[in-house]
């Protein structure tokens, strides 16, 4: 029998009209608000969410993939010391933003930064933090449930991740209600990312019993879901699913962490500001190829929970995906030339992701993905 743990401290409440738990979350409570222009606009005409703004503070200027500069900038230049409580309220960059927030307030004091943080969190997360409660608004990051952080150092074109226990939300409010009106990019870039990481948690060396059966629960909503947004973004029973299946990846990641498709991703996302999602997506039909042709048995579970004859059937469906989105002309298009790409290999080689996936990782492995990516 192999050995495994799991540990996910986060509340999690699920369900259409949940974000009205939030009021007596934070009754009477001091409360800051992190959320981007549009979040904070959301929030103030919600006949729910309006109600916690009479005793709060906001920041509201988080922009998608918060740069380290600015995420610093908003601590050094505030006071936050009456409060209680954080509201994350908005897409990944939002909860990230939160986490990083919490994190950087706990050690402002000190006349540390909040890079020396992210490179050394055990040696400065010693106390506790302000606590999180995190409500998503596309489906995509499942941050709402992970203890990792993402920021970007765009001086330096790198991704930057902070992981530490500390930072998980103390609770997630999922409500698929707030995802309706997102736009079609924002649907199929966040869907895509949700679609992605379950995926990369079942092709990884950290996989669990358990962690597979939330992610392989993952793939087949997001798969089913994406295809009806693509014929109907009003689809309110696929925007639930789509939802569900962010949760469900989210859960599976903080678990596993990601793993190779993230790892190519980043400098495609710094470098050439490709969404997340998309980036991820990108050279997710290769890498699933590559896992059947090697280790098929990764497929196993999500194989079961979807009652398909075979792993030819999974690639194909995620291939239908891959194409109906058009994602490699998305990619392609943001590219001088297709060989721009192979210039970046090093840097797809990320300590910490690549080096989760259950394949050697190497220069040939990568360029092989790309190629077969291109194609």
């Amino acid at each position: 029998m192999e050995t495994w743990s799991y540990q996910n401290p986060v509340k999690i409440i699920f369900g259409c009209g949940s974000r009205k738990f939030l009021i007596e979350a934070v009754q009477d409570l001091k409360v800051l608000i992190v959320s981007s222009k549009r979040g904070r606009e959301f929030i103030e005409n919600d006949p729910y969410l309006v109600q916690i703004t009479k005793n709060s503070t906001w920041i509201d200027s988080i922009t998608s993939n918060p740069s380290l500069d600015n995420i610093q900038k908003v601590i050094n230049t505030n006071n936050y010391q009456d409060i209680e409580i954080i509201v994350a309220f908005g897409g990944g960059s939002s909860i990230d933003s939160a986490k990083a927030i919490a994190a950087g307030l706990s050690i402002f004091s000190s006349n540390h930064k909040l890079n020396d943080l992210i490179k050394n969190p055990k040696k400065f997360l010693n106390k506790p933090l302000l606590p999180i409660i995190a409500i998503p608004t596309t489906s995509g990051t499942g941050s709402e449930v992970t203890p990792f952080a993402t920021l970007w150092d765009t001086e330096n074109e790198k991704k930057l991740s902070l992981n530490h226990h500390k930072i998980y939300p103390k609770t997630a409010i999922v409500d698929p209600e707030l995802t309706y009106d997102l736009p079609y990019e924002l649907t199929f870039s966040t869907g895509l990312d949700a679609l992605n990481q379950a995926l990369e948690s079942i092709w990884n060396k950290n996989k669990s019993p358990l962690s597979s059966l939330t992610a392989s629960k993952s793939v087949k909503k997001a798969l089913t879901a994406l295809s009806s947004l693509k014929k109907d973004l009003k689809d309110i029973e696929a925007r639930k699913l789509i939802s569900e299946a962010s949760l469900l990846s989210g859960i599976s990641i903080s678990q596993t962490r990601t793993a190779i498709c993230h790892s190519i991703s980043y400098p495609l996302t710094v470098k050439y500001g490709i969404p997340h999602g998309i980036a991820c997506a990108f050279p997710m039909l290769a890498v699933s190829k590559k896992v059947q042709q090697y280790k098929e048995i990764y497929f196993s579970d999500v194989i079961n929970e979807m009652k398909l004859g075979s792993s030819e059937s999974l690639i194909l469906q995620i291939e239908e995906i891959v194409n109906i989105f058009k994602i490699k002309d998305y990619v392609v298009k943001k590219l001088l030339n297709k060989n721009e790409l192979y210039s970046l290999i090093d840097d797809m080689i990320t300590p910490g992701r690549s080096d989760n996936f259950i394949l050697p990782v190497n220069q040939n492995l990568i360029k092989d993905i790309l190629q077969e990516s291109l194609i």
